[in-house]
């Protein structure tokens, strides 16, 4: 057996170490799964497998160092886990390497300096991690947005850079041969002896065991004819458009991955983009159900919502376009908060925007839509720094691919309602919850889950930790530097009582985004809320919620 696909499913346990048995493999995508334990440093003894696809799971522990007598490889993503622990130098061993995506895990120490004599390597995503010290000269130019989210990272040169594109032009994963449809086995060709069969049956009992296997699609058998709009374009939208922009969704278009998709750029006419989200295999409620459901939120307009474009659905793929948005996400504006001046100004009209587009969801919209997965990964960003609400009424109508990151109900760990979590029943107030917690981050420039919280002790996140510090009366400790610096102090102290106010337990204390939404347009006023005092905030968590949303007077 030379290919072993099985990404995009619901498995489970770790990757046994007979895979290394299978001296024959070439290519392995166990990617977008549930898979979890460490990595076998087994997997050294592949020599002939030129493609490794890991990412999206939750793979602990360390990266074996015994990867870098991988010889052939070529592309290793192991992106997206919770791996610790240093980057092994010796990977610059398997010299053969053009792509290593090591970005969102929880990687310290330095970048090997050993990467820089890897003459073929096009492509090194870091990106949000814990990595220190400077960036080694990198024998081709990458992206200097691969190395962000690493707080104690030196800067990125700027022989580093790519051009104005930002994305490598030379780089392709390559894709599955293997027809889209559903497997209930794998076949294996040729066993050279019992004991090699006694190990394939192992994989095979372990990755078929709950459900059918899904084979990877291949892109050129994309079968695309209807696409449905629903705003008119400056560019004539059709999926061979839009296949052609994004380069078959190509991993240099792709800008972020989540529970329902990836998400790809793509250029149709000079100068207009379109965001294009393919949505993951097999995780629709039902065809006719999907089709009615999303011709609704097409019909969704808000100056604060993310506008739906159009739409695809296909036997074989299907995906949604998005308007362009040039100024990133607020995850990626929060990592980088130490690098900007962010003021008052700026974050108040996030928070607004936010607040507003929520408010819309709750009370305007026709249906209803309660979010259940507000995070800043979510909040998009145009050039003045408007925000943007996107993926509205996509975990109501799709199951959420489940990462390390997701949770059994539609969310995501660390912005997750605890009554939502525990109860499985969704309310208005689960969504003023996740927006507490963006709050909160976007006032310290701290994740939700911050790998500093871990030091207090498991399952500390950052809604304990800024109720430690209010309790202690730290309250400079809680805010970035930046912003406490610059105030003023009794608008940033009013928007973290909105914060707190946000992220109680109760329901009953608990405001509506109406509320909220009410309370900081206030904050633009002269006789405002939001007074510019700078009283200690105290006994917040007995006070009734209109006691929380104004300040001590």
């Amino acid at each position: 057996m030379k290919r072993f696909e099985a990404a995009n499913n619901d498995f489970s346990g770790s990757i046994p170490s007979d895979i290394s048995n299978l001296l024959s493999l070439s290519h392995i995508d166990f990617s977008g799964n549930h898979l979890n334990g460490s990595l076998t440093n087994q997997l050294g003894r592949l020599t002939l497998v030129e493609t490794v696809l890991l990412g999206g799971n939750d793979l602990s522990g360390s990266i074996p160092a015994e990867l870098g007598a991988m010889s052939s490889l070529k592309h290793l993503d192991l992106s997206w886990n919770s791996l610790e622990g240093s980057i092994p130098p010796s990977l610059a061993d398997a010299t053969k390497l053009e792509m290593l995506l090591l970005d969102h895990n929880r990687l310290s120490g330095l970048i090997p300096s050993s990467f820089s004599k890897l003459r073929n390597l096009t492509m090194l995503n870091v990106s949000f991690n814990n990595l220190s010290g400077e960036i080694p000269h990198l024998f081709h130019a990458t992206n200097c947005e691969f190395f962000k989210g690493n707080q104690f990272l030196e800067p990125c040169p700027k022989s580093n850079s790519t051009s104005h594109s930002g994305f490598p032009t030379n780089v392709t994963v390559p894709s599955s041969n293997v027809p889209r449809k559903k497997l209930k086995y794998f076949m294996v060709a040729s066993i050279a002896s019992g004991t090699f069969i006694i190990g394939v049956l192992l994989l095979i009992i372990f990755l078929a065991k709950r459900r059918k296997i899904l084979a990877k699609p291949n892109d050129t058998d994309l079968m695309c004819n209807a696409l449905v709009t629903f705003i008119d374009t400056p560019a004539e939208l059709t999926c061979n458009n839009i296949l052609r922009a994004t380069g078959n969704f190509s991993i240099q278009n792709l800008i972020g991955t989540g529970g329902f998709g990836a998400t790809y750029r793509a250029e149709l006419l000079p100068g207009y983009l379109v965001a294009v989200k393919r949505l993951y295999i097999g995780k629709f409620q039902g065809f006719q159900q999907f089709d009615a459901e999303i011709r609704t939120l097409g019909r969704i307009r808000h100056k604060n919502l993310v506008t739906l474009v159009g739409y695809h659905m296909g036997e074989v793929d299907t995906f949604l376009i998005y308007n362009y948005l040039s100024g990133g996400n607020l995850e990626t504006f929060i990592q980088n908060m130490s690098q900007r001046d962010v003021c008052w100004p700026v974050i108040y009209n996030i928070v607004l925007d936010v607040a507003l587009a929520i408010s819309y969801l709750h009370y305007s919209c026709v249906p209803r839509i309660v979010h259940r997965d507000i995070k800043p990964s979510n909040i998009l960003l145009d050039g003045k720094f408007n925000a943007y609400l996107s993926d509205f009424g996509l975990a109501r109508l799709l199951q959420p691919s489940q990462t390390h990151a997701t949770t059994n109900v539609a969310g995501t760990f660390g912005y997750v309602a605890p009554e939502y979590a525990t109860t499985c029943k969704v309310s208005d107030k689960a969504d003023v919850y996740s927006f507490g917690v963006v709050l909160l981050e976007l006032l310290s420039g701290r994740r939700s889950l911050d790998p500093s919280f871990f030091d207090y002790g498991d399952g500390f996140n950052i809604v304990a930790w800024a109720r430690l510090l209010i309790e202690e009366e730290r309250f400079g400790e809680l805010f970035h530097s930046s912003l406490w610096g610059a105030g003023p102090r009794g608008k940033l102290l009013g928007t973290l009582r909105l914060a707190l106010a946000c992220t109680v337990e109760s329901l009953s204390i608990r405001p509506s985004i109406k509320q909220i939404s009410w309370t900081f347009h206030q904050a633009s006023k002269d006789s405002t809320p939001f007074a510019d005092t700078a009283n200690p905030i105290t006994n917040w968590l007995i006070r009734p919620v209109f006691w929380l949303l104004i300040d001590d007077s």
